[in-house]
């Protein structure tokens, strides 16, 4: 039999008219169509501002075309999902005010997503934020030129992203936008997207650290380890068995086990590295920072200064293209224990980053911007086309200011404190509080004594709090007192002499851990006076030496 085919009739729907969303620079009237492509220069640790857009809304012939609402989104970021940036909906702006509470503004909450992209490790290597206050829809309806149809985007890259864009990413930006709906039931969507080149270029990075403790201030450093190591030639000439005799006859060894945690735990790791400190709260070291941008830059610190000393602070530091520059930069010793995880070790390498951690702005770009005539800018802006609108964006994108972090890369960082183990004892808090006292009062400088007067010399020490007990049983701590001349000019003859015995070991059995000595001097001159701890463990193979952090000055007369 003859199968009669179906007739299929099409079926027409009338629908309101719908917007049309026109997106422009705003320095330009030309729009942007569709697979146009925006570089962005991008650096480790980079934020970059994308040239500020403008949203037009072209209502055809009718004139009725109404643009009833908006979203912006962030799609193709790396380990991200399509991010919603801006929303115009009612009920979304209603959910956001019914969340004041635990988010004061979207300007802030973006700033922490910015704040935890450059301090985190391990995270999605973009994150784009959209700058938008002032947006309505009603300026965007109107075509107006005002801030109300103004919209700038930010792209932040963590500190190591490095390879991880093959190709420049495939990131855009894309415009969601609808008009007047035929039925509570249907909505019609359009789009209009701008893609995105992330284009990796150089930027300032930290390219090392030099701990210096002969920076530190009032630690006559320098001189002291001098006198120290004179000291100690001339014991060893003198007598053989001193060395012997040092921490008597102990019956207790480090087993294997508790040399395994040493090796393990930060905290256990105490007397095992050779090595001369100060016992003070702070360190002072030595930060190179290499300026790899083709533009200066300026150095600053959120927290306070980039470096320098309490006399003589640096807030900002001024750095030439291709210059590298070593800042002195006092920072606080890192606690071993991380109080908020309940007594656990504390995460060297992450508060080491947190606390060297600058920001940094370009200022070359800056003046060229302001030397360009109004007059030029009108006449590019009049003269781009549809060909040239990615080379003249680019060329914009060069001309804004830069900005970004610089830190110290943190895998390379855990590299090293896992290769050397001594790195803990440089950076962290020392195991021992050192003081040495001469007599002097508190409100005088230094100490005036007429040549060939003695002067009494006391020095105490404590063990910190958070060194474990166990690790305090088998501790061995030296005390030595140590005189130098301030100058550090050497002479024949000798400055001054010792009366009593120079060193002192003690254990944790001993309930006072002083030491008394006397001094006197044969010549006129600047001298100061010292005490380190040597502290040890029972097998004694390993010496740390830390030095009281502040030196008593004599001045002989």
């Amino acid at each position: 039999p003859k199968v009669k085919l179906e007739e299929v009739k099409p079926r027409f729907e009338a629908v309101p008219a719908q917007p049309n969303l026109h997106v422009s620079f705003t320095t330009s009237q030309t729009a942007i169509e569709d697979g146009t492509t925006v570089p962005v220069h991008l650096s480790d640790g980079e934020i970059y501002t994308i040239p500020s857009f403008r949203l037009q809304n072209d209502f055809g012939p009718s004139g009725l075309g109404q643009l009833e609402r908006l979203q912006i989104l962030g799609v193709g970021l790396p380990g991200l999902p399509d991010e919603v940036l801006f929303d115009t909906d009612a009920v979304a702006a209603a959910r956001e005010e019914e969340e004041e509470d635990l988010d004061d503004s979207e300007e802030d909450g973006d700033e922490e997503d910015f704040e935890e992209l450059m301090e985190e490790d391990g995270l999605p290597p973009l994150k784009m934020k959209a700058l938008c206050e002032g947006l309505s829809m009603e300026s965007i309806n109107n075509n107006s030129h005002g801030e109300g149809s103004k919209v700038t985007f930010q792209i932040a890259a963590t500190h190591d992203m490095g390879n991880q864009l093959a190709n420049g990413g495939n990131v855009r930006i894309r415009f969601r936008y609808r008009g007047i709906s035929p039925n509570p039931a249907t909505e019609i969507w359009r789009k209009r997207e701008v893609a995105l080149r992330i284009v990796r270029v150089k930027g300032p990075r930290i390219s090392s650290l030099t701990f210096r403790s002969d920076l530190s201030w009032g630690s006559s450093y320098s001189e002291l380890c001098m006198s120290l190591a004179q000291q100690k030639m001339r014991r060893e000439q003198v007598s053989k068995r001193w060395e012997s005799m040092r921490g008597g006859e102990s019956s207790k060894q480090i087993t294997l086990q508790e040399e395994k945690e040493a090796q393990d735990s930060v905290l256990s790791r105490v007397g095992m590295d050779n090595g001369v400190h100060v016992s003070s709260d702070e360190i002072v070291v030595l930060m190179a920072v290499a300026n790899e941008t083709n533009s200066t830059i300026i150095l600053s610190n959120r927290k306070g200064r980039v470096g320098g000393f309490e006399g003589s602070p640096m807030p900002t530091i001024r750095v030439t293209s291709g210059v590298s520059v070593k800042i002195p930069v006092v920072i606080p010793r890192i606690s071993r224990i991380n109080t908020d995880e309940e007594g656990d070790a504390m995460d060297i390498a992450a508060e080491l980053v947190a606390n060297t951690a600058l920001q940094w702005e370009s200022v070359l770009d800056k003046v060229r911007e302001e030397e360009d005539a109004p007059s030029q800018r009108k006449r590019r802006a009049s003269m781009m086309t549809k060909t040239n609108l990615e080379n003249k964006s680019s060329d914009a994108a060069n001309r804004k200011i830069r900005q970004g972090r610089v830190r110290i890369p943190s895998k390379c960082l855990r590299e090293i404190i896992a290769e050397h183990k001594s790195f803990a004892s440089r950076i962290c808090k020392p195991p021992v509080l050192v003081k040495v006292s001469i007599g002097r009062k508190e409100k005088e400088n230094f100490l005036t004594v007429k040549k060939g007067r003695p002067v009494d010399a006391r020095v105490e020490v404590e063990v910190a709090e958070w060194v474990p007990e166990n690790i305090v049983e088998r501790l061995i701590i030296t005390l030595e007192f140590c005189c130098a001349r301030k100058d550090g000019v050497a002479s024949q003859k000798r400055d001054y002499v010792w009366c009593g015995l120079l060193r002192r070991t003690i254990t944790s059995k001993d309930t006072e851990k002083t030491h008394k000595a006397r001094v006197s001097f044969l010549e006129e001159g600047a001298f100061v006076v010292s005490a380190c701890a040597k502290v040890s463990t029972t097998n004694g193979n390993t010496e740390e030496t830390w030095w009281a952090p502040i030196a008593e000055n004599v001045q002989v007369s």
